[in-house]
């Protein structure tokens, strides 16, 4: 866990001090998603070849999905909720 921190703090501050190299953003910026797809690809490689994930598919899908429909419900129920305290007129009471 630390490892993980310290190399994102660490990778933060050489962004931080090559953040004027336009070549070296221009790069980095046409390799991301290339990069993106690699892990994705890795990582269903990773769960298509746990039997223990694939076993219980049928039930955490389930209860994946069920949080999902969930976090969108209740992401569009709170700014429902914002939307409308903010767009009062004539200011709050």
């Amino acid at each position: 866990m630390f490892k993980i921190l310290i190399l994102l703090i660490v990778s933060a501050g050489v962004g931080f001090v090559l953040r004027q190299n336009s070549g070296l953003r221009k790069t980095l910026s046409r390799t991301t998603p290339i990069t993106i797809f690699i892990l994705l690809f890795m990582f269903g490689v990773s769960i298509g070849s746990n039997d223990s994930i694939l076993s219980n598919i049928h039930k955490d899908g389930v209860k994946a999905g069920a949080i999902a429909i969930l976090g969108v419900a209740g992401s569009i129920a709170a700014t429902t909720v914002c939307v409308k305290l903010t767009n009062r007129k004539g200011g709050t009471k």
